[in-house]
């Protein structure tokens, strides 16, 4: 875990003068999103993708007082700075009143060749699709039948991944069930039906096709559901809701997926609507969530100023996103490095000081100088924003000056915090600028809003489930056989933070976690062989050796008592550490429950847990360093003093860093304890 410096800045980190380099950098990657165009065009089904030339094309089916002769309309958008371009919409040939208004609709980009999907709704019950072959200026002049669902039966949602494909549900007497087909030699196939459970109604579909698997999104109207088809095997496979009921409170309809290369992310867009009836509460808004892998969700964030029932389209741009519905579409520029978006303030840093300790948010207090109120147009504003404002990312980057005279600075990425606090301070002869940051597993101090129950499923699998609600998606898993364990069950209660959930996920297994610098969140299992990165002895300026009574030397931990076994019986594992116990004289019992726990060798292995982590906390020691820059929490450092003749390898669990030049400050204060 040990950060890589380069021989020269680790030369400097040990001379006996040194020259320190600082680098601090503000960056707004938010995407902040605006009002850009309001069509106020009646709400429906719609869709939309971008052609190969750049423009947008969109659909639409009309709402009506006959629900089987509604009209399918395209529309196509070569400059969305243009009002008019998103108000003018065109009838397919057709599909003039034919359509069924609550089959939904689909339109994608396969390869070139842009289809649309609806289903018929006077004269028959078929799929119809149509395509275009020049960006969307023109249309097949009439409907080509995909094909006709069993017993002619209604379909309640449609999505196309843009791989000649349609997926779709369709309602028949035993529930709602998942069918496609696909493009291919000039025909479409015949139905593929899923084998898994029906669902009691349909209120859209979306599919994203990942090169091996289809993934699919659809909504029964209050539970957003997740499947993924593989057509090599013609498989399918369900994973745990993404949000799950509320009785019917919540109403939840027309999902879409998209993927943003600005962000590396897919994105979910839902409509979330409540009618008041129970909650009070009247609203029907998108709601934008995020995954990194198509498996794990955050519990995302509503766009409240877009009001909508029949779905808000995400598209991603080169140059911005844009979140399209059919009253009003909103537009969020992407993150570039122009003066909008990005400071370097490095030659205004005042000083510094940053916290960092396991599982909880590194702490950055920054001093910049803001004389003659330079800093003043940076600051953000809503409607109006800079690279100074909430949430904003300060990247710092520290070392030393390098070369014989020091001359280059040599600087290394050591966190990334996001603005808490902004507080402008003033006095005859000071102007500054503090920034008080924190680093991103902020988010982990998040409420959860809706219960999530999972069952056995593995504890990997559950850390990154946590993290992903809280909206974290970069993540370090160690190659542990613990990680791998099943968890019985396992209860994200509403109204709890996600901290306490992955806190509680740790404790089976003792895993430790932290942020590093890149905004990858590390977990740690400390159970394995672990090398020291770096020897200090000469550079030492202050050195507290301690080392305390083993508070533990007889642990005892009982799982979850068998299932069938005779009255009474129970899952228990003991250790022991006898040479501690013979030296202090004392048995130190710890006795520690817990259910998730189903068998012997488990217990074992959390009773091993607790004992190491009990022999490591015996040591407790602090040494006060010249800032280093390759060290990051749990790393194993040697320390070495002759003058009191201690040595040996410990571990960094805490590490509190200052840069004050005006006192020629510039080191950092470790806690550490055993390995």
């Amino acid at each position: 875990m040990v950060r890589a410096i380069s021989s020269a800045l680790s030369a400097a980190v040990r001379a006996s003068t040194r020259v320190p380099a600082i680098g601090v950098s503000i960056e707004d990657h938010i995407l902040h999103y605006q009002p850009y165009q309001s069509p106020g065009a009646a709400d429906s089904w719609h869709d939309v993708c971008i052609a190969n030339d750049g423009s947008i094309v969109r659909i639409r089916l009309t709402r009506g007082s006959n629900a089987y002769a509604q009209s399918l309309q395209w529309q196509r958008i070569t400059d969305p700075g243009n009002a008019s371009q998103w108000s003018s919409w065109t009838t397919l040939g057709g599909a003039n009143a034919t359509c069924f208004e609550d089959s939904g609709c689909a339109l994608s980009n396969n390869n070139g060749v842009l289809r649309a999907f609806v289903q018929q709704g006077s004269g028959g019950s078929a799929l119809w699709t149509w395509s275009s072959s020049d960006n969307g200026q023109s249309w097949s002049a009439s409907p080509t039948t995909v094909l006709t669902p069993p017993s002619s039966a209604t379909i309640l949602g449609i999505g196309s991944s843009g791989n000649n494909d349609v997926f779709f549900l369709y309602q028949l007497a035993s529930g709602v069930v998942t069918g496609c087909s696909f493009y291919s030699g000039g025909s479409w196939s015949s139905l593929r039906s899923s084998t898994l459970s029906a669902i009691s109604y349909g209120a859209g579909l979306t599919a994203y096709w990942d090169g091996t698997l289809y993934w699919l999104v659809f909504s029964d109207g209050n539970t957003l559901y997740e499947s993924s088809y593989a057509p090599a095997s013609n498989s399918w496979q369900g994973y745990p809701a993404i949000a799950p009921a509320t009785g019917s409170a919540i109403t939840r309809r027309a999902p879409r997926l998209q993927y943003d290369s600005s962000t590396g992310l897919y994105n979910l867009t839902c409509i979330e609507a409540d009618s008041g009836q129970l909650t009070g509460a009247v609203y029907s808004y998108p709601r934008m969530r995020q995954s990194a892998d198509l498996q794990h969700w955050s519990q995302g964030s509503i766009i409240y100023s877009m009001s909508a029932q029949y779905g808000a389209c995400l598209l991603s741009t080169f140059s911005a996103n844009l979140l399209i519905s059919m009253s009003s579409i909103q537009r969020a520029p992407i993150y570039s490095q122009d003066s909008q978006h990005y400071l370097d303030c490095s030659n205004r840093v005042i000083s510094y000081s940053l916290k960092e300790r396991l599982a909880r948010p590194a702490m950055l207090e920054l001093v910049l100088d803001n004389n003659q109120g330079a800093l003043g147009s940076m600051l953000s504003q809503p409607g109006a924003t800079q690279p100074i404002g909430p949430n904003c990312s300060v990247v710092l980057r520290v070392g030393y000056r390098t070369g014989t005279p020091p001359g280059s600075p040599e600087l290394v990425k050591v966190g990334t915090y996001r603005i808490q606090t902004l507080q402008l301070l003033r006095s005859p002869g000071v102007s500054q600028l503090r920034l008080l940051c924190v680093d991103l597993t902020q988010q982990l101090d998040q409420v959860n809003r809706f219960q999530m129950t999972y069952t056995a499923q593995a504890l990997g699998w559950l850390l990154r489930e946590v993290c992903a609600r809280a909206g974290l998606f970069a993540l370090s898993l160690p190659a542990s056989s613990q990680l791998s364990q099943s968890v019985p069950l396992f209860v994200l209660p509403a109204g709890g933070t996600y901290r306490r959930a992955l806190d509680e996920l740790c404790r089976i297994y003792d895993i430790q976690y932290f942020l590093d610098q890149d905004e990858v969140l590390q977990f740690c299992d400390l159970s394995g062989a672990a090398n020291s990165s770096w020897s200090y002895q000469p550079e030492l300026e202050l050195l507290s050796w301690g080392q305390r009574q083993q508070r533990g030397n007889h642990i005892i931990v009982t799982g979850k008592p068998p299932g069938g076994g005779t009255a009474m019986a129970l899952t228990t594992a003991e250790v022991y550490d006898d040479q501690q116990m013979q030296w202090s004289g004392q048995e130190g019992l710890i006795q520690h429950v817990d259910q998730k726990l189903l068998t012997v060798a488990q217990c074992a292995s959390k009773a091993a847990f607790l004992l190491a982590q009990e022999q490591r906390a015996q040591l407790q020691h602090q040494i006060q360093i010249p800032l280093n820059p390759a060290h990051q929490l749990l790393d194993v450092i040697t320390i070495s003093d002759p003058s009191i003749a201690v040595s040996g390898n410990v571990r960094i669990v805490q590490s509190s860093s200052v840069y004050e030049p005006q006192q020629a400050t510039y080191s950092t204060t470790l806690e550490l304890e055993g390995v």
